[in-house]
């Protein structure tokens, strides 16, 4: 296997000292997302996408954590890349759900997976069913092809074409589009999201700068290239990219979840249980139970100093488990 020089001068030479992972690759888009780097990017996202001004989006856009993402899908195995809520009002929130995709086999998901998120928010209200928020998909995407559009729309409709529910939208962008100078853009709407699919598209620092200023500031653009850079530096992330192991993903990501999954309340909560499972793994005498618990926890990212409480491991025997 390479080591992480060799891999890093592999890249280099292939792609230039100013490389970077594009946010095309599923690894690269997802840790791009839980920072905080890249909420602005996201906050244009559904400023373009809901063709609402950009001022009346900053501040009032929250990302889900997983937990929350599959509790909202009714399913622990469902797991969107990206769903963040639009606060429009003091009464009034929308649902954009973020997907990069990199299987043609998507488009079908693409409506299960909205569907399920807007059931979640129909509820009975007087006698009457209600839809509590809107639910917009955007997928990006560089397998389909529609009649060589840009952007496809895609509504609930009746034999008639007339709009059966407006409350649940999916954009399909086709990205390719996006690189293809001969195509002509619509409006101006077309060009931001064709600006947005090269932010993905980007694989050099300096083509990531170039076109994220077309779209932010310049303080937003250099704090988004500067995350881009550090994960493009990190052992784990190299290999994964240059070994083609995109499966492998899940493990890296629990590893890097956000700050917010591990709130104090949690923790406790988490700590209590915990001892309550591995105490039963001790009573058994099996301390090889304990270790491997242990080492899953380590992988769920919860902290040594828990472990060790709950366990009665050492610190040093926890920190040898890999």
């Amino acid at each position: 296997m390479k080591s992480k020089k060799e891999i890093e001068i592999t890249l280099k030479e292939n792609k230039g000292a100013d490389f970077v992972l594009p946010m095309t690759w599923d690894v690269m888009f997802e840790q791009m997302f839980i920072s905080k780097e890249a909420m602005p990017l996201l906050e244009h996202i559904i400023a373009v996408f809901g063709n609402i001004d950009i001022n009346d989006v900053k501040g009032k856009v929250r990302l889900l954590p997983n937990e929350l993402k599959q509790t909202l899908a009714k399913d622990t195995r469902s797991k969107s890349d990206i769903i963040a809520d639009y606060f429009k009002d003091e009464k009034n929130t929308d649902k954009y759900i973020v997907e990069m995709n990199s299987s043609k086999k998507m488009p079908w998901r693409n409506a299960f997976y909205a569907y399920k998120v807007a059931g979640g928010g129909i509820a009975m209200k007087d006698g009457k069913y209600v839809n509590a928020y809107d639910t917009i998909l955007i997928d990006f995407n560089s397998f389909y092809d529609y009649k060589h559009k840009f952007i496809r729309t895609i509504t609930m409709r009746d034999e008639d074409g007339i709009i059966f529910d407006d409350s649940t939208i999916i954009y399909e962008v086709n990205m390719t589009k996006a690189s293809d100078l001969s195509y002509n853009y619509a409006n101006k709407r077309e060009e931001q999201i064709a600006t947005i699919s090269r932010i993905f598209m980007a694989e050099s620092s300096l083509e990531l700068d170039k076109e994220s200023n077309e779209l932010m500031s310049k303080k937003d653009t250099e704090k988004l290239v500067s995350r881009a850079k550090e994960l493009s530096s990190d052992d784990k992330y190299i290999r994964l990219f240059e070994n083609g192991e995109e499966d492998n993903y899940k493990e890296i990501v629990r590893n890097t979840e956000l700050a917010e999954a591990r709130e104090e309340a949690r923790e406790q909560g988490l700590e209590q249980g915990l001892e309550q499972g591995l105490e039963q793994g001790r009573e058994q005498g099996s301390k090889n139970k304990a270790l491997d618990i242990a080492k899953n926890l380590k992988l769920a990212g919860i902290s040594i100093d828990i472990i060790a409480k709950s366990s009665g491991l050492s610190i040093k025997e926890i920190e040898n488990l890999s």
